[in-house]
């Protein structure tokens, strides 16, 4: 498998749109459609802010097996809602977990690189995305958003581990990127480690918390399902 490395640089509007149009004549390809929309994202932020640039795909020094993308393919669709109440429609998109970065294929050798500069937050066949400062590292995260409340959110941190393998060439296992997650509640600035069961849950909504059962017994959600949760806790509240 392929390893998509970002080497990110700025580009202007006017050679972002030459650069996809060259592509366009030279390979006719399902993602040609989408072209007109990554050239508008690198510069749809306010007075021109660029939010993305393409980049080169290069060969990993060591095969690694399974996906560091989020989902299956880029056959999604996207939404960007930019911090100027403006919205920008993308399909063939896929979240990079390695780079923390919304990644488009323009073909086989380019990808578009999308990050959070002036986004609010990004949506990926209806699962949100935002990005988040810990003051303690200086460093920005991407979380999924299960719910956003004004007590308390509940979001989900994706990332990656790496199952070794074996270099003996009678067992033939290289290494394997495996997905992980954890999910996190944010009251106010704090961020905790969140255990995902029922009793926790519930825990959050004090005397409520017979209500919610209820609720969730009611409309056949689970606890432990990351759509009947979302679902849940909005409608309950």
């Amino acid at each position: 498998m392929k390893m998509k490395t970002n080497i990110k640089f700025l580009l202007a509007a006017v050679v972002v749109l030459a650069s996809l149009e060259a592509t366009a004549q030279l390979r006719q390809s399902t993602v040609n459609a989408n072209n007109n929309n990554l050239a508008a994202l690198a510069t749809f932020g306010p007075d021109g802010a660029n939010i993305g640039a393409s980049s080169t795909i290069f060969n990993p020094p060591k095969a690694i097996t399974g996906s560091y993308h989020l989902f299956e393919s880029f056959n999604n669709s996207g939404i960007f809602f930019t911090n100027n109440n403006k919205q920008l429609f993308i399909r063939n998109i896929n979240y990079n977990i390695i780079t923390g970065l919304f990644e488009s294929e323009i073909d086989d050798q380019t990808v578009f690189t999308s990050n959070f500069d002036n986004v609010d937050k990004v949506a990926v066949n209806g699962r949100e995305f935002v990005s988040i400062l810990q003051p303690a590292t200086g460093k920005t995260f991407v979380y999924e958003v299960i719910y956003q409340g004004e007590d308390f959110s509940l979001l989900k941190q994706h990332y990656l581990r790496i199952k070794t393998g074996s270099d003996n060439p009678m067992a033939a296992r290289p290494d394997k990127y495996v997905q992980k997650s954890d999910y996190i509640l944010k009251k106010g600035k704090k961020m905790t480690k969140f255990k995902l069961k029922k009793s926790n849950v519930l825990s959050l909504y004090g005397n409520k918390a017979k209500e919610l059962e209820a609720f969730a017994k009611e409309n056949k959600l689970s606890f432990k399902n990351d759509a009947d949760l979302k679902r849940m806790l909005s409608n309950f509240n």
